[in-house]
C-alpha cells in the first residue's frame, strides 16, 4: 500500500523557467523535443486506447538545492492521431487544471507515490495548462513533446519508479 503525499505552497508558481536548478542548463530543443540522451525509456503498454504507439522518455530527474525536485519527460508521438496532453491527468487529487499531473513517483522501500506538487491555487506545478509557457496541449503525430513535473521527495530517496498513465512503470530511475 502506498502513502500519497501532496505539498500545497502558498503564493508559490513556478514556471519552467524558474523551475531550473541553479546548475543547470536549460533543455536543447531541435525541431521542438529535446536532443538530450534520455536516463530511461517506456512504450505505451496499450492499457489506454488514446495512448498508443508513444514512448515516453525519462530526460531529467533532478534535485534542486531548494529540496524541489523536477523531471522532464519526452513523449514522442508515433501514432497517426494527435495525443492530448489530458491523456497523462491524475485521478486521485482535485487539481484545478488535471492535465500532465498524472505522473507519479514511487519509492518502493518507503511504500510512498509522490504526485506534483499544487499551488495556492490547485494548479499543478507542472507544464500542460496556458498559463504555464511554453504550453503544447497535444503532440502531433510523428512529433515529440517535453513536459515536466515538480515533487516533494526526501533528501534520501535516491531512486525512483516513474509512473506515467498508459505506460509500465519505469522502474529505478535515479534522482540526480
Amino acid at each position: 500500500m502506498f502513502t500519497a503525499l501532496a505539498l500545497f505552497l502558498p503564493g508559490t508558481l513556478v514556471t519552467p523557467a524558474s523551475a531550473q536548478t541553479d546548475n543547470e542548463a536549460p533543455l536543447s530543443q531541435e525541431n521542438g523535443h529535446s536532443i538530450e540522451s534520455p536516463l530511461a525509456s517506456s512504450e505505451s503498454n496499450g492499457e489506454n486506447e488514446h495512448i498508443q504507439s508513444v514512448t515516453a522518455n525519462v530526460l531529467e530527474l533532478t534535485r534542486s538545492d531548494s529540496g524541489l525536485t523536477k523531471i522532464t519527460v519526452e513523449v514522442n508521438n508515433n501514432s497517426d492521431r494527435n495525443l492530448h496532453d489530458n491523456r497523462f491527468s491524475n485521478p486521485i487529487y482535485d487539481y484545478r487544471e488535471p492535465i500532465f499531473s498524472g505522473i507519479t513517483l514511487a519509492d518502493h522501500n518507503i511504500q510512498t507515490r509522490f504526485h506534483p506538487l499544487m499551488d495556492k491555487e490547485n494548479f499543478c506545478l507542472c507544464s500542460g495548462y496556458v498559463p504555464r509557457l511554453p504550453y503544447t496541449p497535444y503532440v502531433k503525430p510523428e512529433e515529440s513533446v517535453d513536459y515536466w513535473a515538480m515533487y516533494s521527495i526526501p533528501e534520501d530517496v535516491k531512486n525512483v519508479d516513474v509512473e506515467i498513465p498508459g505506460f509500465d512503470p519505469i522502474e529505478d530511475v535515479p534522482v540526480e
